[in-house]
């Protein structure tokens, strides 16, 4: 999420991700975090990883993919390759 002083908040994001993904499936779970998107070392975002590597899931919704990673476009691409390997 960003700041809330420039409106966003993960709840408004939640929102929409729930209406989402609630259409054609099941949720399997939710992962939110006030962190920055900024590292990689976030509790919630290295629960997703590893739950997707334990096939868990196959698939993560985005509301949008500054969400998932700010760490630059390399390192954001590099984790959805990872997914995908692990077929997600």
């Amino acid at each position: 999420m960003s700041t809330k002083d420039k409106g966003q908040d993960t709840e408004n994001q939640l929102h929409q991700l729930r209406e989402f993904a609630e259409r054609p499936s099941t949720i399997y779970k939710v992962f939110t975090e006030q962190e920055s998107g900024g590292k990689a070392d976030r509790t919630e975002f290295k629960q997703l990883l590893l739950e997707a590597y334990q096939k868990k899931f196959d698939l993560v919704v985005l509301w949008r993919l500054d969400r998932f990673s700010r760490e630059g476009a390399l390192a954001t691409l590099r984790y959805l390759k990872e997914l995908e390997d692990h077929g997600v």
